[in-house]
């Protein structure tokens, strides 16, 4: 459900007309987006599931890379 959620927001990012906005492995997820703005709106669709279905995110296993010349 969050995968779809993530992909139907149209943010995140895309390769080949494929979405890659989040790499999931076991419990573990990985974000990826373009700009700050649209990791911010990302991060929106991810709190409102946590709060639809109960889920806690550990923000104490949580890190940012920010990656390019704007930085």
């Amino acid at each position: 459900m969050l995968i779809i959620r993530l992909r139907e927001s149209g943010y995140g990012c895309k390769f080949l007309q494929q979405y890659f906005g989040c790499i999931l492995y076991a419990d573990d997820i990985s974000l990826l987006s373009h700009s700050a703005n649209a990791m911010l709106s990302v991060l929106k669709i991810c709190e409102q599931f946590a709060a639809d279905f109960d889920v806690k995110f550990n923000t104490m296993k949580s890190m940012v890379m920010i990656i390019g010349d704007r930085f």
